[in-house]
């Protein structure tokens, strides 16, 4: 019994060392970013461009960044993408898997597989780009918007977890008279709002994230979402504007790198204050709609 405890004891302060150092390597690129956002010109350069706590911290970088339109305007195109985005998705895909949750549905499992197809298999990048083309969507926000619009994976999770539900509870509204509208909204909705807000977590931090669409669709640069403006700021010295130009200008009070990993900070902020609202549905949601009772 001695040598059991023992062993256990060893088992579980090896368990937390790994934790403790899985977590070290996931949070210390976000203490470096928001260290060097508060860094002053001068201690960056002396400091050989590597701080994790400022002796000197200071606001500059953000002041600047506040300052620009640039900056203000992706923001709110990256808000209206995180808003509109995700609450479009939720809801063709929400109506897409109430519908196919029914088993009396004709030509049920063609359309399920026609919807596994769209997740294992991608047209690929060039005739995703002709059809926004032919569309009319180049140059419009909608082109960063309309595609993502329904959600296969999300559709499979909703829809298994519509499954779920006790069958009792769907009839028994059916026979008081509620129909498939009233069903959907009243009895489904509120049930699975686990999945919902799990699905609609990952919409939202793919909508925020996404730049690579914007670089594929998007020719006027005052369409731009803060993701794609960042990466501009982070893989190119200058950029084209005056606003971004001075903006970006170093000072003696803070260098160019500051003022990055200032803007990289304000493009966290947001998700960093949406995920803990989402996350005690989260595991929740995902586990009821990826396993069949």
């Amino acid at each position: 019994m001695i040598y059991k405890s023992r062993s256990d004891k060893i088992y579980q302060t090896i368990i937390h060392i790994i934790v403790i150092l899985v977590a070290i390597t996931a949070i210390f690129p976000l203490i470096y970013v928001l260290g060097m956002s508060f860094t002053t010109k001068a201690e960056m350069i002396q400091r050989n461009y590597f701080v994790i706590i400022p002796k000197e911290p200071t606001l500059e970088a953000y002041k600047r960044i506040m300052a620009s339109s640039v900056v203000w305007h992706s923001f709110m195109i990256s808000v209206f993408r995180s808003t509109v985005g995700p609450l479009l998705s939720l809801a063709l895909t929400t109506i897409g898997a109430y519908v196919l949750a029914q088993r009396t549905l004709p030509g049920r499992k063609l359309f399920l597989f026609f919807i596994l197809a769209t997740i294992l298999l991608n047209g690929g990048m060039i005739p995703t780009y002709l059809v926004i083309k032919q569309l009319g969507l180049i140059n419009s926000v909608w082109s960063m918007v309309l595609p993502l619009m329904v959600d296969s994976f999300g559709l499979l999770v909703i829809k298994i977890f519509i499954e779920n539900l006790p069958d009792g509870l769907i009839e028994s509204a059916k026979m008081d008279g509620a129909g498939e509208w009233n069903t959907l909204t009243r009895i489904v909705l509120p049930l699975a709002a686990p999945a919902l807000a799990a699905i609609g977590l990952f919409n939202l931090v793919a909508h925020w994230n996404s730049w690579f669409d914007a670089l594929l669709y998007l020719n006027d640069k005052s369409l731009y979402p803060l993701q794609m403006v960042l990466k501009n700021m982070l893989t190119v010295d200058s950029i084209s504007g005056d606003n971004m130009n001075g903006m970006l200008k170093s000072t003696q009070a803070v260098s160019t790198e500051t003022i990055k990993m200032a803007t990289v900070v304000i493009g966290l902020v947001p998700i960093l204050c949406v995920y803990p609202f989402l996350q005690k549905h989260f595991v929740k949601g995902m586990y009821m709609g990826a396993v069949k009772g």
